[in-house]
């Protein structure tokens, strides 16, 4: 029977397909690489504002940040904020925000996402308290906190921390009273504040904030950039610099499809061809690879043990002690092996070469397993390894004596 040797065509059957797949792959290479190029240059584009010269200021390294829409004015250009949005600093280092007919108020917090100026009430004068919730422009109503007044039943002064403020506007002959933000009240089990005070109170809502509108800069402060004007004569607005939360839905599938797809594609493209070559392997090694000869293990020699069979251990003598214990070595009155003294009636055995003795029990078990004596560590005369079959042993009988 004749055997066909596997020719150069045989390798080359699956080349029409091979090459397709790099045509395909080249293909989809370009489209990927001119996505991304695409993407690149519409999605990472810098836009240049004119609030980009400007760096964030503070009347106090424990004051909120000034930025836009809102300037400090003599620190920071005209261009750095909104109309309307202009802040101070007074003498006391506070930042100060001035509206026409309300007068001025201490800024607290700006928060630039959600749109408000945050300031501290005034209470005193008694007529400081008003309502904030027509505004003329650019703010457009009044942020509110609900605020409890104790009204204490004391004209002594007691020193209150905070958040507690005593209104020194509101003292009495007989009353003093101290106002706290509601929510940083405990109830009826703080102790901040003497009982008398926490008897007699009220909860008002007062005016804590200012909201805006406009500008409106809440999508660029979501997407951790910065909002300015694009064209400061018009007023219009754009936010510039790179997005820290991510990139947008658009460039996060265009990078999966410009990625994503021709990495799949080249991991399959590899996964066929390995398997094609393991499987052509495969086929000539079992049609036309030579036979292997037979390989045949030789058996093994027994496995040699190094203790003392069964009837070599009985031929060593044994003697029971009697009542008076007498040894052959009255100093060696302790068994080697399990530490234990010989007692009256104990069955001793003695081992011929070096006529150390020991517990019979214990100096079977030991020889069993090793041909040597515990103490002396030489062997017993005539004794030699045997393999784990044999059961050849020692033709001596074992004599017993008794004392």
């Amino acid at each position: 029977m004749s055997t066909r040797i596997p020719t150069t065509h045989d390798h080359q059957a699956t080349q029409p397909l091979i090459s397709l797949l790099h045509q395909i792959m080249e293909i989809l290479t370009s489209l990927s690489s001119t996505l991304l190029i695409i993407l690149f240059i519409t999605h990472t584009h810098t836009l240049v504002l004119c609030v980009e010269t400007c760096e964030p200021a503070t009347c106090s390294p424990a004051g909120p940040d000034i930025r836009f829409p809102f300037r400090l004015t003599g620190r920071q250009p005209r261009h750095c904020g909104y109309p309307g949005f202009d802040l101070s600093c007074n003498n006391k280092s506070q930042l100060l925000l001035h509206l026409p007919f309300a007068g001025d108020f201490v800024v607290t917090d700006i928060n630039y996402a959600a749109h408000v100026i945050y300031f501290k009430p005034e209470f005193c004068p008694p007529n400081a308290i008003q309502d904030l919730s027509t505004l003329l422009p650019p703010f457009v109503g009044g942020f509110l906190r609900e605020h409890t007044f104790f009204n204490c039943s004391s004209n002594r002064f007691f020193p209150v921390a905070e958040p507690f403020e005593t209104l020194e506007c509101f003292r009495g002959v007989n009353s003093t009273v101290v106002v706290v933000e509601s929510r940083l009240f405990e109830g009826a089990s703080d102790r901040r504040l003497p009982e008398s005070c926490r008897n007699d109170s009220a909860t008002v809502a007062i005016p804590v904030g200012f909201r805006w509108d406009l500008p409106a800069c809440g999508k660029c402060e979501f997407e951790n950039r910065t909002c300015g004007f694009k064209n400061e004569e018009t007023l219009e607005l754009g936010c510039a610099g790179d997005s820290k939360r991510g990139h947008s839905t658009a460039v996060k599938y265009g990078i999966v499809f410009g990625i994503g797809l021709p990495g799949f594609l080249i991991l399959a493209f590899l996964t066929y061809y390995a398997r094609k070559k393991i499987y052509h392997r495969t086929h000539i090694e079992r049609h036309y690879a030579p036979s292997l000869p037979t390989t045949t293990i030789a058996p093994q020699p027994p496995a040699f043990v190094t203790g003392l069979d069964k009837l070599t251990i009985d031929s060593y003598p044994m003697t029971v002690l009697g009542a008076s214990k007498r040894l052959p070595k009255p100093s060696d009155s302790t068994c080697a092996i399990c530490l234990s003294e010989y007692q009256p009636k104990d069955t001793i055995r003695t081992v011929p070469a070096c006529n150390h003795y020991f517990h019979s029990t214990c100096i079977d078990e030991w020889l069993k397993l090793n041909a040597t004596c515990p103490v002396c560590r030489n062997s017993p005369e005539g004794s030699f390894g045997r393999a784990a079959t044999s059961t050849s042993s020692s033709s001596s009988s074992s004599s017993h004596f008794s004392s």
